[in-house]
C-alpha cells in the first residue's frame, strides 16, 4: 500500500479538545462503501486520550438502508463476538417509491493493543441483524497506520 494513502488518513484526522474532560478526541475520516444488500456503510476511527495520556478506541459503523428495519445487534471482530457492541442510534428517515430510508449508528470499543497488533494487516468485522443481514466492513492496514500516527503525534 502506498505512503499518500497513510498520510492522507493522518491528514483527515480531525483532533479536538473534549471541553468536559480536557482531553482530545481523534476522529478518523469516514470509509464509506455499497455492500450486495444495498446497505451504505461509512465507519471510522474515533479516540480519546485523557489528561493522563490513556487512550479510548471505538470503531464507529454508520449503515443506511431501504425499509424493512433490520435492527443490527450484535458484530464480530476477526470471527470471534465482540463484547462491546452496542447501538448508539435509530432513526427512520425520507420514504421514496422504492421504501423509507433508515439509519442505525453503532460501537464497537477497541483495545489500542489489538489495533496495533492489526496494524499491518487491517481488520474484518461482521455488523449483523435481528432479520439476518448482515455487513462485512473491512479497516485497511494503510488506514490504521494513518490514524494511529495521528493519535501517536509527532515523535520527539
Amino acid at each position: 500500500m502506498s505512503a499518500w494513502e497513510i498520510n492522507d488518513v493522518y491528514r483527515s484526522t480531525l483532533i479536538s479538545s473534549n471541553s468536559s474532560t480536557g482531553g482530545k478526541i481523534y476522529q478518523g475520516p469516514p470509509i464509506n462503501t455499497m455492500d450486495a444488500a444495498n446497505t451504505f456503510e461509512m465507519f471510522s476511527l474515533r479516540a480519546e486520550k485523557s489528561v493522563q495520556g490513556v487512550k479510548s478506541y471505538e470503531l464507529l459503523v454508520h449503515l443506511t438502508y431501504f425499509a424493512p428495519w433490520r435492527y443490527y445487534e450484535s458484530a464480530n471482530l476477526l470471527n470471534k463476538p465482540a463484547s462491546t457492541f452496542k447501538v448508539l442510534s435509530r432513526e427512520a428517515g425520507v420514504c421514496e417509491p422504492q421504501g423509507c430510508v433508515f439509519k442505525e449508528l453503532m460501537a464497537i470499543q477497541l483495545t489500542d493493543t489489538f489495533l496495533r497488533e492489526q496494524m499491518n494487516k487491517g481488520f474484518q468485522v461482521r455488523i449483523s441483524s435481528k432479520t439476518g443481514v448482515s455487513s462485512d466492513l473491512f479497516v485497511p492496514a494503510q488506514y490504521l497506520q494513518g490514524y494511529l500516527k495521528a493519535v501517536d503525534g509527532p515523535k520527539n
